[in-house]
């Protein structure tokens, strides 16, 4: 296969989601395992393919924050993409914590800054 064709090839493999979504956005809940509240709310259950997919996916974007890349969408800076995967985190996950607990970790891991105290709590 001559090269253009292999970029073109690897180009349309990376837009069609062999790359990891954000993994707090609504793309991302609609793979995960949920349950439908009582009060209508979804509940991002806290099962093994769940914490499997949302680690690699958060360790992706620790990962990209440790390279100097923007964080996904327009969020602004890190720490401001943080706090808004936490709010999510805390709105939709069942055991969210544990998932807070990864971030800090892996951000230590990568030699990247403590998040101010305003981008962890509510």
């Amino acid at each position: 296969m001559n090269r253009p064709i292999v970029l073109i090839l690897a180009l349309c493999l990376a837009l069609t989601g062999c790359i990891e979504p954000d993994p707090f956005s609504v793309e991302a809940r609609s793979h995960l395992d949920t349950r439908s509240e009582a009060n209508g709310r979804v509940t991002v259950l806290d099962t093994g393919g769940n914490w499997r997919f949302l680690s690699s996916a958060i360790g992706a974007e620790v990962k990209r924050e440790a390279q100097g890349l923007p964080p996904p969408g327009a969020t602004g800076s890190w720490s401001d993409y943080w706090r808004a995967g936490f709010s999510e985190l805390r709105a939709n996950q069942e055991h969210p914590e544990k998932y807070f607990a990864l971030v800090l970790d892996l951000r230590r891991h990568s030699s990247l800054p403590d998040l101010p105290k305003e981008s962890i709590q509510p």
